[in-house]
């Protein structure tokens, strides 16, 4: 039998509830002396006046018996006993086996806590009866049942050998979810009315203090003793915007572990090592004899945490990793990837009537760019519009004109409006009063707005998903609209009034305007400097666009397998099956949309010490040690028979008064 409460809480309790007691047998209450004619009737009470004097020697008292056997049986109800026993396994149990990143750490006897996992699975499953049954769901940031419950022991061992390691993020909420639903006393299992779930995890779960066990119980096997890690948790890519060839890369590097870690760090340019630096020490996440019991946060400890940067030059597009030297327990936060884009300048198109203002305004920022007329634009062959099935300009800005030819592209309206559903340009508003807008986004950063006035502009309805970017007392005076491909900056005021004979703004007298127009470009374009595809993390989707009349896209995971995504009619894939880290290379026949990185960059599953101090919200729960045994509390026992004894005591007390 062991004990879950430390020593001193007993010991403690002991000291201050025993010696109190036994003393109280030992003096005796001061009585009142009274005359009185016989004794006759008294000797009951001068036999107690015999024995209560004080500091006499202790008799032999069922009562004190009893009343320090109520106290031990307390203390020892505090002090948390439990007994190792044997697993029970009810009639459904459910297994839940963790299957994310962190269930890939490897552990001191070369297995992965995945494959610590199933093998305790096995060894549960061998022991299930004939009129017993399971099922078995893995889960990462997903759930999925592998087998339903059935008693069938060759299907639950192939569907615990079928789970797979990810590289994803762990959830519990769902699989809870998810067995819970499947326990329900319906069809095929009507005899079902709880279930005994069995949860194999290391326990880092960010979510599970907020799952409910509604029905049954949980044991947890918490599974892992390694805790040495360190982890890149941020790779960012950017292109100069001065000079595009020129690239820097800032890699985010943190220590998870118990001990101080040095490590260096490469980076590695379409598979070939381009450079490499020596990062400083760094510190531990947390001492040796409380990581186990450590939550994780996502402030690092002091000197945990170091950056590495990298500056190079790089005219054409890429793909970079970066790699973490030597070897710990996790290895696929040692690596990060980024798929360069091929530097660029913006190339736009204004479509004006003539606007001096307009002209000079993007002049300022590019060195060239074309200028058509808005019946030119509309006569203009898909030849010269159109490339790779998108806009072939990264930017257009519209004068006064409103249409619907509009490729997939990137597109500024000013005093007009796209003509799509759910957008209308509708009356004039006279002298607007400007009242909010959004400084913190990037199209009017450092952009003075109160100091901009309109003499008019026009009511615009968008739809609940636009994003108002200046508001008026008309109604939305500029917002920002985005359509799958397509991106729509809309002004819902020109430069000049509808007869283009007079300013409707003093903008264009000040700087605020210049710095408007960079700001957009730069944004619309995706030229701000980013130089990177946005990388996703694993098990979320991403999409790209394709060649027209493209229908599937072939596309090679980081394993070597191909795998194939569906095009739609208006020429973007999406891809979901992003459960490992790595390059991801598609068959898109578009340059710069052939591949997509897939980054784990996720502190919580790069701390790797299992989780000793794992909770649910609310439900019962009992920890495992190991696969076969549990701690089996003893403490209802123990008041249950505090009780007894109680009722025992009261019974003996009462029969001696009333003797």
């Amino acid at each position: 039998m062991n004990f879950l409460a430390p020593w001193h809480v007993p010991a403690l309790a002991a000291a201050l509830a025993l010696p109190p007691l036994v003393l109280l047998y030992f003096l005796k209450l001061k009585r009142r002396q009274i005359p009185i004619a016989s004794t006759l009737l008294w000797k009951r009470a001068v036999h107690d006046l015999q024995v209560n004097s004080p500091f006499q020697r202790l008799r032999n008292n069922l009562l004190l018996i009893l009343q320090l056997l109520i106290l031990i049986a307390a203390i020892g109800a505090i002090s948390e006993p439990v007994r190792p026993g044997k697993r029970g396994i009810d009639k459904a149990m459910v297994l839940l086996i963790d299957q994310s990143a962190s269930m890939g750490t490897r552990e001191a006897d070369g297995r992965t806590r995945l494959q610590i996992a199933k093998d305790e699975a096995h060894k549960i499953v061998n022991e299930l009866g004939s009129s017993q049954r399971a099922m078995v769901i893995a889960f990462c940031d997903r759930a999925r049942v592998m087998s339903a419950f059935t008693n069938d022991k060759p299907q639950l061992r192939a569907a615990i050998d079928a789970i797979e390691q990810t590289d994803g993020p762990s959830r519990l909420r769902e699989a809870m979810e998810l067995a819970e639903a499947h326990s329900t006393p319906i069809g095929e299992v009507r005899e079902v009315t709880s279930s005994q779930y069995i949860l194999l995890t290391d326990g880092r779960l960010p979510d599970s203090e907020d799952v409910r066990v509604e029905r049954g119980t949980m044991e947890i096997a918490r599974i892992g003793e390694a805790t040495e890690n360190v982890g890149i948790v941020g790779l960012d890519v950017r292109r100069n915007y001065d000079r595009p060839e020129q690239i820097s890369a800032l890699i985010n590097v943190r220590n998870f572990g118990a001990k101080p870690a040095k490590r260096d760090i490469s980076l590695l340019v379409d598979g070939q090592i381009r450079n490499a630096q020596d990062l400083p020490e760094l510190a531990p996440y947390e001492q040796s004899d409380k990581i186990h019991s450590a939550r994780f946060t996502t402030d690092p400890a002091d000197n945990s945490q170091a950056t590495a940067a990298f500056e190079m030059v790089l005219d054409t597009a890429a793909t970079i990793e970066v790699r973490l030297s030597g070897g710990d327990s996790l290895a696929i936060d040692d690596r990060a990837f980024a798929v360069v884009t091929p530097p660029r300048s913006v190339k736009a198109l204004l479509v004006s009537p003539g606007n001096r203002f307009l002209r000079n305004a993007i002049g300022a920022v590019l060195d060239r760019f074309d200028i058509w007329q808005p019946d030119e634009y509309e006569k203009a062959s898909d030849d010269k519009l159109i490339e790779d099935g998108r806009c072939a300009y990264n930017v257009v800005v519209f004068d006064g004109h409103s249409t619907n030819r509009l490729p997939p592209g990137n597109y500024l309206f000013f005093a007009a409006a796209p003509l799509i559903p759910e957008v209308t340009l509708g009356d004039a508003v006279t002298a607007p009063v400007l009242l909010d807008w959004d400084d913190t986004h990037p199209v009017l950063r450092h952009v003075n707005v109160a100091t901009m006035t309109l003499f008019s502009c026009h009511k615009l309805q968008l739809p609940s998903d636009a994003r108002t970017l200046i508001e008026g007392t008309g109604g939305p005076v500029m917002s920002l609209l985005t359509r799958e491909r397509h991106q729509y900056l809309i002004c819902s005021f020109g430069l000049f009034d509808e007869d283009r004979t007079h300013l409707n703004t003093d903008w264009v007298y000040q700087e605020g305007l210049v710095v408007f127009m960079a700001n957009a470009l730069r944004f619309l374009s995706g030229s701000t400097t980013i130089g990177q595809q946005p990388s996703v993390g694993p098990g979320q989707a991403f999409t790209v666009s394709v060649k027209p009349g493209t229908r599937e896209v072939t596309v090679r995971r980081p394993d070597g397998t191909t795998d194939e995504a569906v095009a739609t009619a208006s020429g973007l894939a999406t891809y979901g099956r992003t459960n490992r880290v790595g390059l991801y290379h598609l068959e898109t026949g578009i340059p710069g949309e052939d591949a997509r990185a897939v980054n784990l960059l996720d502190a919580s599953e790069s701390f790797v010490a299992s989780n000793r101090a794992l909770r649910v919200a609310s439900g019962e729960t009992v920890s495992v040690r190991g696969s076969d045994y549990v701690n089996r509390p003893l403490w209802p026992w123990i008041l249950g028979a505090l009780g007894v004894i109680l009722l025992l005591e009261w019974i003996v007390y009462n029969k001696r008064v009333f003797v």
